[in-house]
Formats: C-alpha cells, sequence, structure tokens
C-alpha cells in the first residue's frame, strides 16, 4: 500500500502532456502548431496515474512461467515523460522527450516475486516547422508539420502493459511494454484555429499522423484535437481526444476498439514566471462500452495474447490492455528564454511579436498584439459592448453610442442635442423637415410646400392677398378680397373676354367679340344681337329678329313679318311687296271658299273652283304638303262635333285626290270645337269657328 502511494505523489510530479513535448500551452495531450520563437525554450515533466489492476492486462490476468495469477485489485501504472524543447528560429522548433513507465504489477503467488519496477522508455528526438498560413489569416489560423524519431532505449524484460500500439510485434513474438526492438519514425501534421483573434475566447487544435516502424512492430495512425475555452487570463478548460490506431495486418486482429484512445477533459493554469499547471482526467474508450465485469473485459482477450521474456528468462503472457479506463494526469510546463508563447499580458501574443505591451485583458488584438479597434470610438474590441458604434459618435465606458436627447442618434453625430421626445429626426439627429422650407415636419401645417416658396412661421407658403393661391404661384398679386381666382390666382374670366367676372356685366359674350369697359359688345339697333354679329345693324326698333340679328321672315318668302301681311305663303309662291301672293295661290283666301252644305259633310258646288285652284297650286308646288283641319262651333254635342269636322275635312282631301293629289301628301284632322278662333256665345263667333284650315306639314 506505501508503494501504491508513493506511485500517486510521483504521479503529480511528472508531464504526459505532449503539449510540453511539442512546445504549446493548451490542454494536456494537446498538440499545437504554434512555435516557441528564436532562442525559446520549453521544459516539462508530469504524469498519469491509474490504480486499477484490469489497466495492466485483460481481467488483471497474468501467465508466467506457465503458471496462471492475477494482479492484486489495486495494482496500477504510471506513464510519464521528461521534455525538453528550443525554438531555433522563429517557425522551427526541436525538442526531445524521455518517457518513465512504472508498473505495479504485485502477484505475491507467481515465480521470482513481484514484477513490477520503474525504467526508461524510448528517446524520442522530433522537429516542428510552423507553415506560413497565420500571416495570410492574422493568426486566426495556423499550420506546422513535425516529425519524430524513437530509438529504442527502454527496458525490455519489466512492465505488463504497452505504452503505445507500435509496440506490439505484428508477427506475435515478444512485445516489450516500454520499448520497440528497433528504431521508429513519425509524421504529423498540426492545426490550430485561434478564434480570440476575432473576440471569441476559444482555441481549437488537431493532428493527424502516421508511426513507422523498422522491423517487428505495427505501423500506426495516430490522431488526436481538443477545444480549449479561455474565460480568463489565468485559466483555460479544456476537453481534448487522443489514440492510436495499427494499420500494420499481423497476427493481432485490427479494431479502433483495441488500440488507445482516451478523453480527457481538464484544467490549465497560467501562473507567474511563465509556469503552467495542467490537470485532467483519462477517460479510455473502454469506459463508454456496456457494464463492467471480467466476462465482458475478457472478451477476445484470447486474439490479444501479448508475452515476452524478463530478467530471469520466465515467459511473461497477458492479454493486450491499450491504456487504462481512467487515470488521473497532470503536467509541469515552463517556458523561458525569448518565448514567443511569453505573453506578459495574456492577450494572446508572445512577448517577442507583441508591439502593444499592456494591453487590457480582455480586448482583442491584432496579429503584432495591438489592441483592435473596428468602430474607431476608442474603446477596444473585446471590452467594447457596442462593435459597431458609427463613425464619430461620443460613447460611454463600455464603448456604447451616448444619446443625450434620446432620439436614437448618438452624441457627436447629433447635430441638434435637445431635440423634444417623441419627434422624429433624420440622420443627422435633427427633426424632419420634409420640405426642407426650415420648419420642422412636427410645426409645420404645409409639409408639402415646393421647394424656394416663401414661409410664414407655421411653414405655409405668404398669399399676400388672401386668395388662398401662394405668392409664389400668383400671378395676379393684388386681388380685391372676395373675388373668385383661378389656378394662377387672377380673377376670374368665365366668357374670356378680358374682363373679369366681378367686373362683367355680359358675362356669356362670345369669344372674339369686342367689348367695353363693362364686358359687353355694342347693340346700335337694340335687337338683342351685338353689333359684331348683326347682319342687319339698322333693324327697327321692336321688330323680332333671327340669330343673324335680322327681321324674321317665317314663310321665307323675302318680305320680314312686320312688313308681310300674308305671313304664311307657300314657299316658292311669288308674292308682292307686302309679300302677299295672287289669290288664287293664297292659301288664306282659298280656305274660305271651301263650303259645306248645312249640317252636312258635302261640299257645296260653289267649292270646287276653290279646290280646285287648291290642286292647281299643289301641283306647281310638289314639294308643299297640307293637313286639311275641320272645326266646329260649340253648338251640339261634342262627340258629334269631332265626328262632322272629321268628315268634311276628308271630303277635302278626296276632292283633292280626285284632281290628281298623291293622297301621301294629303291628311285629314277633325278637331271639332276644340280649336275656336272667335267667341262661340256670338252667331258671328259661331261661324267664324266653322271653318277648314289648310296647314302644310313636312315629313
Amino acid at each position: 500500500m506505501k508503494k501504491i502511494v508513493a506511485m500517486s505523489l510521483l504521479a503529480g510530479s511528472f508531464a504526459f502532456a505532449q503539449s510540453g513535448l511539442m512546445g504549446g500551452a493548451d490542454g494536456l495531450n494537446q498538440k499545437t502548431a504554434q512555435t516557441l520563437g528564436e532562442g525559446g525554450f520549453a521544459a516539462g515533466f508530469g504524469g498519469q496515474v491509474s490504480l486499477d489492476a484490469w489497466s495492466l492486462s485483460r481481467g488483471g490476468q497474468v501467465t508466467k512461467a506457465g503458471k496462471k495469477g492475477s494482479f492484486n485489485e489495486m495494482d496500477g501504472s504510471i506513464t510519464a515523460n521528461i521534455n525538453f524543447a528550443a525554438g531555433l528560429t522563429d517557425f522551427l522548433d526541436v525538442g526531445l522527450a524521455l518517457p518513465l513507465y512504472y508498473d505495479h504489477a504485485n502477484t505475491n503467488y507467481l515465480p521470482e516475486g513481484d514484477m513490477w519496477k520503474a525504467s526508461r522508455g524510448d528517446l524520442e528526438l522530433w522537429a516542428k516547422a510552423k507553415l506560413p498560413l497565420d500571416e495570410m489569416t492574422d493568426g486566426i489560423f495556423n499550420a506546422a508539420v513535425a516529425a519524430q524519431f524513437y530509438f529504442p532505449t527502454g527496458d525490455k524484460s519489466v512492465g505488463v502493459r504497452p505504452r503505445h500500439a507500435w509496440f506490439l510485434d505484428a508477427d506475435g513474438k515478444q512485445t516489450h511494454p516500454y520499448t520497440l526492438k528497433s528504431m521508429a519514425f513519425g509524421g504529423e501534421l498540426i492545426l490550430t484555429l485561434d478564434l480570440q483573434k476575432v473576440g471569441a475566447p476559444i482555441r481549437f487544435n488537431g493532428n493527424v499522423g502516421f508511426v513507422g516502424t523498422v522491423k517487428r512492430g505495427s505501423n500506426t495512425l495516430v490522431y488526436g484535437g481538443g477545444i480549449n475555452v479561455l474565460p480568463t487570463d489565468w485559466m483555460d478548460i479544456f476537453v481534448e481526444a487522443n489514440g492510436e490506431f495499427r494499420v500494420e495486418k499481423g497476427v493481432y486482429p485490427r479494431d479502433p476498439g483495441y488500440d488507445p484512445f482516451t478523453l480527457t477533459p481538464g484544467f490549465r493554469f497560467h501562473l507567474p514566471a511563465d509556469i503552467d499547471v495542467a490537470l485532467g482526467l483519462d477517460i479510455g474508450i473502454r469506459s463508454f462500452s456496456k457494464g463492467w465485469d471480467w466476462k465482458d473485459e475478457m472478451h477476445a482477450a484470447d486474439a490479444y495474447q501479448l508475452h515476452y521474456n524478463d530478467k530471469h528468462d520466465n515467459l511473461i503472457t497477458y492479454a493486450y490492455t491499450p491504456n487504462p479506463r481512467f487515470a488521473g494526469t497532470a503536467a509541469l510546463t515552463w517556458r523561458f528564454g525569448n518565448v514567443r508563447g511569453a505573453d506578459e499580458d495574456n492577450d494572446g501574443v508572445g512577448n517577442k511579436e507583441d508591439q502593444c505591451a499592456g494591453t487590457p485583458a480582455g480586448a482583442v488584438v491584432d496579429a503584432t498584439g495591438c489592441p483592435v479597434d473596428s468602430d474607431k470610438d476608442g474603446v477596444f474590441d473585446g471590452l467594447d459592448q457596442c462593435a459597431e458604434t458609427p463613425f464619430g459618435a461620443i460613447v460611454d465606458g463600455a464603448g456604447c453610442p451616448v444619446d443625450s436627447d434620446n432620439d436614437g442618434i448618438a452624441d457627436g453625430i447629433d447635430q441638434c442635442n435637445d431635440t423634444q421626445a417623441g419627434i422624429a429626426v433624420s440622420e443627422n439627429g435633427c427633426p424632419v423637415d420634409s420640405d426642407n422650407d426650415g420648419v420642422a415636419d412636427y410645426l409645420d401645417k404645409c409639409p408639402n410646400t415646393a421647394s424656394g416658396a416663401p414661409i410664414d412661421a407655421s411653414g405655409c407658403p405668404l398669399d399676400g392677398d388672401n386668395d388662398g393661391v401662394a405668392d409664389y404661384l400668383d400671378q395676379c398679386a393684388n386681388t380685391p378680397a372676395g373675388v373668385a381666382v383661378d389656378g394662377k390666382g387672377c380673377p376670374v374670366d368665365s366668357d374670356n373676354d378680358g374682363i373679369a367676372d366681378y367686373l362683367d356685366k355680359c358675362n356669356d359674350t362670345p369669344a372674339g367679340i369686342p367689348v367695353n369697359a363693362d364686358g359687353c359688345s355694342p347693340d346700335g339697333d337694340s335687337d338683342g344681337i351685338v353689333d359684331a354679329l348683326d347682319k342687319c345693324p339698322n333693324t327697327p326698333a321692336g321688330v323680332t329678329v333671327d340669330a343673324a340679328g335680322c327681321p324674321v321672315d317665317s314663310d321665307k318668302d323675302g318680305v320680314a313679318d312686320y312688313l308681310d301681311k300674308c305671313p304664311n305663303t307657300l314657299v316658292g309662291v311669288a308674292v308682292d311687296k307686302n309679300g302677299c301672293p295672287n289669290k288664287n295661290q293664297d292659301l288664306e283666301k282659298l280656305k274660305k271658299g271651301i263650303q259645306f252644305k248645312s249640317g252636312s259633310a258635302k261640299l257645296t258646288a260653289s267649292s270646287n273652283k276653290t279646290l280646285n285652284n287648291i290642286a292647281k297650286l299643289l301641283k306647281k308646288l310638289p314639294a308643299v304638303n297640307l293637313e286639311v283641319q275641320g272645326h266646329t262651333d260649340d253648338t251640339g254635342t261634342e262627340e258629334k262635333n269631332k265626328k262632322i269636322s272629321e268628315q268634311r275635312a276628308q271630303a277635302v282631301v278626296k276632292y283633292l285626290v280626285k284632281k290628281g293629289i298623291d293622297s301621301e301628301r294629303l291628311r285629314a284632322v277633325g278637331y271639332g270645337s276644340d280649336m275656336p278662333i272667335a267667341d262661340n256665345k256670338t252667331k258671328k263667333g259661331r261661324k267664324l269657328n266653322r271653318r277648314v284650315e289648310l296647314v302644310p306639314f313636312e315629313k
């Protein structure tokens, strides 16, 4: 038990970390693409400890000199190393590592006593060259290639668990837990993604490579990677994974589940004087298989039987165990000299490259180590809580714009720092003035004023004569109050005679007619037709005129009505100076000769001469059509009057048709007593009402 306690204490003093082995500063087993820089050095030691006999052999079983046995339950192992690295140039590092192994393989009942012993492993020499990708990506992405050389310096007669997959003898002969029988070499590609350069406290590392043996080993693929979260400048939190996979086709089956693979969460502390301490827990992939009992552990154990001869030539046989199920691990690394990684201000840029020492904690820096201020507001990225502040804005200590009047425009950009609450503002922080008239919209009663228009204090265009048309549009600026104006601000002139309506006494003057100051055109003969349109300008007073200003001639016989003594002369009939035709062509005289026998519709013999003259007249005037109207007085019943008046009209039409007049030119209508021309109360009047009218009509 004392040996176990001592073994546990020893494990806390060595470095198994690949970070120390490759000169980096992340995690425990991670390799980084960063180099130490010319003149930089790193030294480290630490290790891994497991207190589980099943980490030595499957099920803790072992055979020695033909006798089967098992290790004590609390037996375990230590894997440690001492390493050193130096930067030859800014891009090239070299180093060496010497492993130290110890297996507490305590069996009290097997020959020759205990098998456990501390001893050295194979010396490793390596070189790492960084590729120039960081310069192209501002340090965000780094890549490196590495070469390793393993010399068989380890002890061949002790130990149980092979420390690397390439130690397995591909031919199934002797496999030595601490060493190879011949030299091995390896090559790796290492990648690093550093998001600290863009303000995110995260860094990723990954590596993949190959280890080949000169003889009697298993050629092996090696791989690993880790995620590092950097919440403070003195501590990192990480999760990493590392594994080995035999690609050699030998006597032992190839299966990733039967080769080393560990998952390691942990913490790395950055102490003064560039000393780092890392602590973690290695968890073997075996721990994720279902259940943990002897049966599961011994699965396929027969296919992985390893053996060698110890210093007493006893044959030791055990089942291959790639790594412990659980193991505590620790590392101590010291970097000194002109180390690229030495970073006094913890900004991620080593002192050698850092051109801005003393960078505030948390600030994002560029490849030269100088703080980045993307928005040029005086507060560095990483500390700036408002990383996209507009240029020129005044900011507070957190890098956020100050807005004194809370209008959404930062002070420094705001040209109107005392804008009232709720007022819409433009990009310069001043109240919006949509029409650019100098009066802000919230005060402007006319927000769409045309550019350049003179305005009053309320933002409305000036209207000196108050006619509703702004001065800048008003072509008649002094219109009297109350006068209706057009769109140009001028008094309305409906008839376009040049005299405004409010002065025009003749508002409907035809276009083009000259007018006087009252808007009226002269009418010398006062016939209602202005002189400019009057074709008969000297019409006697009181005479009815037509639209041309000439006396009316209803029957168009050339004699005006006011002079025409026979106003109903048929068109085409010659008339005298009084407008009358001869008696045989005057319908007014001819109709008086049409007589009927008393109380009858029979024509008198004396009517024949008259009707013959009417027929001659109609034949002479083929365009004339006549309506023969029969009329009576009001004596007797109206029904009787209507009947006899119609019969008399038809008798006249019948006679004229008989004389050769086309019936289409004639029509007979009886009006009875409906249309009297005299008083029916007198004998004379009744006589006048009993008549025949001859009235021309047009079809």
